[in-house]
């Protein structure tokens, strides 16, 4: 027994360190084009591979790097200790948590060793320092262009006035006539640079080649972390472009609808990149600011989450829902729903499924709308259960009774269960039997006739429906499947709703 338990933990042992194997490293982050996921780094497998030496071994050889952040890491994943390293510049024993800050841009070599976590970053030529200069520019001694690639510098959200531009490269000054784009000359002719907010600035160096390229009106704004879905790079927010991107009319107002959030962290970002990105520790509501703390999402539930870029301000919203029209007491306005809140507000703990209870519901139309308001609201012809669309048609009440009412916010389904809560069966009115029974049921009213039967079952589902005007009524149950179901029994002045069994 112990030498097949031994062999066991052996087969276990070789299995995991098949499984926990490196087969690649990759150096990744701003400071070589972007962390997993943006767009210089769109994957699945990151970029700038390095390649293996021998076991244990690996090199990335002339890479152009910019001064910030970057990491190595194994297998194109974010697989934790062993797979990740980081820590101090030029040199150290890498960690999994942290980053490298490369604090001068350079061409590097970059050596690891996978097994010990021993990194270094090799300085080799160093690269020129390239700016923007002129009066177009509003920053004191011009705008730093970050190497991009070997010949390439780059500079993203750049603000200018109009004006003259000119690049400085290394304190030699060249310019041009012609903009956006244009080829320097060797001159110091300066470019007449239009007023804007500029995605890129780019410059090539060897070629002279430039161009100032406009920022889009509304540029895109996302909210990405483990709270919605994963962080960009990952399986739930793969990249380039990040899943939950919000909308906007005037790149100013953003807004998401119906967003499914765990309890995690989260934050706002731009143009599917982290240059421009907002966080605050606050929640629901907060004000973001650049580069802060992650949202701590502390409630699971389906948001409506806004969003303003000039100021930061966020709210993770759960929007009430109310039932409105004739058929529950009158439209918004009327007498028995005066306003300015809808009396028949529903109960939610999730922002998903939405409750009323006990609701005395009469013959007539009847509609869902969200925030006291028509902007958002659902309706259908169905009863009593159905798939609400929006701006769709009224709900027609067909029986009146005492419900359950429930609505799926991002599915539309609702249903009218008859309520168990308050409605009984008065035996002084109505008798039934026998109850249970094989093959029918016999329904007599001692004051009224019976204008009509319901029958449903546990679901809410109504599978018949019987208008006899009589005060002794025999209801045909062979076709129904055993189980328990709800007689809703209605004459001229009175309702009551009978539990029934079906052997």
């Amino acid at each position: 027994m112990k030498t097949k338990l031994l062999l066991l933990v052996t087969v276990c042992m070789m299995a995991f360190g098949v499984n926990a194997q490196v087969n690649s490293v990759a150096l990744v982050g701003t400071a070589v084009g972007g962390w997993p996921g943006e767009p210089g780094n769109p994957g699945p497998t990151d970029i700038n591979q390095l390649t293996q030496v021998d076991a244990d071994n690996w090199i990335i050889e002339n890479i152009t790097i910019a001064a910030g952040p970057c990491k190595l890491r194994a297998n194109n994943c974010w697989c934790g200790a062993g797979f990740e390293w980081a820590g101090a510049f030029p040199t150290a024993t890498g960690t999994s948590s942290g980053d490298i800050i490369v604090p001068i841009a350079g061409v590097y070599t970059v050596t690891l060793n996978a097994t010990t976590g021993v990194y270094n970053f090799e300085s080799g030529s160093p690269l020129p320092v390239v700016k923007l200069i002129g009066s177009s520019v509003t920053e004191a001694g011009g705008i730093v262009l970050a190497p991009f690639a070997t010949d390439t510098f780059r500079a993203t959200n750049v603000t200018l006035v109009d004006g003259t531009g000119q690049f400085d490269i290394d304190g030699s000054v060249f310019g041009e006539t012609s903009f956006p784009t244009g080829t320097l000359q060797g001159n110091a002719d300066n470019i007449p640079v239009v007023a804007g907010v500029y995605s890129t600035v780019t410059l090539n160096i060897s070629t002279g080649d430039y161009s100032f390229e406009l920022a889009p009106l509304i540029p895109p704004v996302s909210i990405v972390g483990d709270a919605v879905g994963g962080w960009p790079g990952s399986t739930g927010n793969p990249g380039p472009e990040d899943t939950n991107q919000l909308t906007s009319t005037d790149g100013e107002n953003y807004k998401i609808e119906k967003l499914a959030c765990v309890v995690g962290p989260a934050k706002f970002r731009q143009d599917n990149a982290w240059t421009i990105n907002w966080g605050d520790t606050a929640f629901p509501t907060g004000t973001g600011t650049q580069g802060g703390p992650d949202i701590p999402v502390a409630a699971a539930g389906t948001y409506d989450i806004t969003f303003v870029r000039s100021t930061g301000a966020y709210n993770f919203l759960i929007p009430t829902i109310a039932i409105v029209g004739d058929a529950v007491g009158g439209w918004p306005g009327s007498t028995g729903n005066p306003g300015p809140e809808d009396v028949h507000q529903m109960a939610t703990t999730d922002g998903l499924t939405y409750t009323i209870s006990n609701l005395n519901v009469v013959v007539g139309p009847a509609k869902f709308r969200q925030g006291n308001a028509w902007d958002i609201n659902w309706g259908s012809v169905d009863f009593p259960s159905g798939t609400a669309t929006q701006n769709g048609a009224d709900i027609s009440v067909t029986t009146a009774g005492t419900y359950d009412v429930t609505l799926n916010r991002v599915t539309g389904e609702y249903n009218f269960t008859p309520s168990l809560a308050t409605t009984t069966f008065n035996s002084n009115n109505f008798r039934v039997s026998p109850n249970p029974t094989n093959n029918v049921w016999n329904f007599v009213s001692a004051k009224q006739a019976i204008e009509s039967i319901q029958i449903v079952d546990m679901l809410g589902k109504t599978v018949m429906t019987i208008n006899p005007k009589d005060m002794n009524v025999t209801v045909d149950a062979t076709s129904l499947n055993a189980g328990m179901y709800f007689a809703k029994i209605s004459t001229a002045n009175a309702t009551e709703t009978a539990k029934l069994i079906k052997n």
